[in-house]
């Protein structure tokens, strides 16, 4: 495989040859699996003294996790629909997280932080859509927000209420950032562009960035005067921030880009996309340092550590994946993707992978099943809707009269969860085959009694 890198300084054009896009061999000590959601994780964030870091999860979960060595220090429930992205605050008081309840919430943190202590969040506000971005003011005192309601919220700590939304870009916005000094905002979204806005007023200022496809991340470094960027059709481009000048270009197979970290300390920063590989680039001469498949599916975030020179990803896995991005060897081997449990790979029963698609992402089927965005469904039958104990159900669901059956269970997946079960947390998922419904009904009876 061969990536174009333009590289404009004076009169050079280089092109990089990149290794192909196939999974490293690696050391036992090289990778490591951090456990602790019960589905995908969405969002990462670590907070400025290095000490902690925050997974946000499509379990409706986040979880605090405290590092060298790294283990899970508390799990934070608050959200009733995914959680996409988390932030700590500078000063490390403040966690604030954002999901597809649309809504923003903060949580109070009191160091050392003691293991599995319940914090209780405030209700920031919320959108008309789902929140997938988050940034702290330098200075700790506002919060940005990004949603695909098509806005950005900015709110006021303090006070705990929004301040004012700012109207732009044409369709939902993807990421959000201070400037350092305070002074300005930068977004970038669906409609190609990376905005500048007036941080005090509100008001629009100028594109920085007219991409054409969606601007999915960025990054901003106003000193060295460069923007670097990752879009839905696969690029990676770096410019310079008041001129029309590419820096880099490396294209790729229209697969997305969808996470990024900038370790500005050690000039590293790093993309990953929506087929699992990671590239890392050092920022001094925009040379390449790693090139290599992470994982298997989205990487939705990743953050790069500079103590030991490692790196972990987020992606459709229950668990993170951490790497020594140095200390593995460099040959390449071709093998399938691991059998997920929403993905088996094994030849089972069309109701067992009707179930795997559509139901284990958010359940289990056993009592004392992991935690996951659902309740479990051990003896779902008989069972009246919102009365399994343990388990926080949506007001809706806590007021409905539904007894799980062969009836009920074969209507939700056919009219859907928003026609029999209307304002409840489930997400939308029907089947239009009646012989798929039958077997999945015939699996759940045959697991879960």
């Amino acid at each position: 495989m061969i990536y174009r890198v333009k590289f404009n300084k004076g009169i050079k054009n280089i092109v990089i040859f990149l290794m192909p896009l196939f999974l490293f061999t690696y050391n036992v000590n090289a990778i490591e699996k951090l456990t602790a959601h019960g589905g995908p994780v969405k969002g990462l964030a670590i907070s400025k003294n290095n000490e902690y870091m925050a997974s946000a999860s499509f379990d409706y979960s986040i979880v605090v996790w405290k590092l060298n060595p790294i283990e899970e220090n508390n799990t934070l429930i608050g959200h009733e629909a995914a959680v996409n992205t988390v932030q700590f605050s500078p000063t490390e008081s403040l966690l604030v997280s954002g999901g597809d309840d649309n809504k923003l919430l903060l949580w109070p943190l009191k160091y050392p932080l003691k293991k599995d202590k319940e914090i209780e969040p405030y209700i920031l506000g919320e959108h008309r859509g789902k929140v997938v971005d988050l940034d702290f003011s330098k200075n700790g005192k506002y919060i940005l927000s990004a949603s695909w309601d098509g806005s950005i919220g900015i709110w006021d700590i303090k006070k705990r209420k929004n301040i004012k939304f700012l109207k732009g870009h044409r369709g939902p916005v993807y990421s959000v950032k201070y400037s350092k000094d305070n002074k300005y905002i930068y977004s970038s979204g669906y409609d190609g562009e990376i905005k500048l806005w007036d941080a005090i007023n509100g008001e629009y200022i100028r594109p920085l960035v007219k991409n054409g496809w969606g601007v999915s991340v960025f990054e901003v470094n106003e000193k060295e005067n460069f923007i670097a960027y990752g879009s839905t059709d696969g690029l990676i481009k770096v410019t310079k921030i008041n001129e029309d000048k590419i820096i880099l270009k490396i294209g790729e197979d229209r697969t997305p880009i969808l996470s990024m970290y900038y370790l500005e300390n050690e000039n590293m920063i790093s993309f990953g996309n929506a087929k699992g590989r990671m590239i890392i680039l050092d920022t001094t001469n925009w040379s390449l340092i790693r090139d290599f498949n992470a994982v298997n599916g989205p990487i939705w975030d990743n953050i790069l550590f500079p103590k030991d020179s490692s790196l972990i990803v987020a992606g459709l896995d229950d668990f993170l994946t951490r790497w020594e991005i140095f200390d593995f060897p460099p040959e390449i081997l071709e093998r399938p993707g691991p059998t997920r449990r929403f993905n088996p790979l094994k030849d089972v029963s069309n109701g067992e992978k009707q179930f795997a698609r559509k139901c284990s992402v958010c359940h289990t089927l056993i009592a004392n099943g992991k935690k996951r965005a659902g309740p479990t469904l051990y003896k779902i039958f008989g069972r009246k809707a919102g009365t399994l104990n343990g388990y926080k159900y949506s007001k809706a669901l806590l007021k409905s009269d539904i007894i799980w059956d062969e009836h009920t269970i074969n209507e939700l997946f056919d009219k859907g969860p928003d026609k029999v079960t209307p304002g409840t947390k489930m997400p939308i998922q029907k089947m239009k085959r009646y012989e798929d419904r039958k077997d999945l009904i015939m699996f759940l009876k045959e697991s879960t009694n």
